[in-house]
């Protein structure tokens, strides 16, 4: 069944976002992934993530999955899709799982997928055409429009704060080493 343009094939009502993959200003073209969803964004992420763990994501779902800005700044997914390609999905998936710092609804199990694959996700690729830009020559039509004219005055020197670099220390945790060494333990300072 072939859908109309710009709606999705499946029935029922849907949700639609698109993300910038790509934007070029001298040819003035914008490449976008357009996505029609029974769910909202966060819930295509949350999709997206459990079927790449689970399962094997299409080349556009990975492209889509790698764009999103919410997986490029998760420190967890970072990590475990580093984690991946050193020891592999199912020993990652069974860390994350087994973990004590993840709250039960963020770990990433079978019966979660599994409900998750009820949610209708399409992705179509369009390219769109920017707003040409004014190109600037660098010509301006008298002094007065350059900016100040004032000269450049000495600014107050503020001094730092008196703090020295090791009067506070916080233990970060490192995800990539908890997920991708072999022999994981957790001390007890994060518990």
């Amino acid at each position: 069944m072939k859908a109309r343009q710009g709606f999705p094939s499946f029935r029922g009502p849907f949700k639609t976002f698109s993300i910038s993959v790509h934007s070029n200003r001298e040819k003035s073209l914008d490449n976008r992934l357009l996505v029609f969803s029974q769910g909202s964004r966060a819930k295509v992420v949350k999709f997206l993530w459990l079927k790449y763990l689970w399962d094997e994501l299409s080349k556009m779902e990975m492209e889509l999955f790698l764009t999103f800005p919410e997986v490029l700044n998760s420190e967890i997914i970072v990590s475990a899709l580093r984690a991946v390609l050193v020891i592999g999905k199912r020993k990652v998936r069974e860390r994350l799982i087994n973990c004590p710092f993840l709250n039960d609804e963020d770990k990433p199990t079978k019966i979660k997928y599994q409900g998750f694959k009820r949610l209708d996700v399409e992705i179509t690729r369009i390219t769109r055409s920017l707003p040409r830009v004014k190109k600037f020559s660098g010509w301006i039509r008298s002094s007065s429009a350059k900016g100040s004219k004032r000269g450049t005055q000495r600014s107050e020197v503020i001094e730092p704060l008196a703090v020295i670099d090791n009067d506070y220390e916080d233990e970060i945790f490192n995800w990539y080493s908890y997920l991708s060494s072999s022999e994981y333990t957790i001390s007890t300072q994060w518990l």
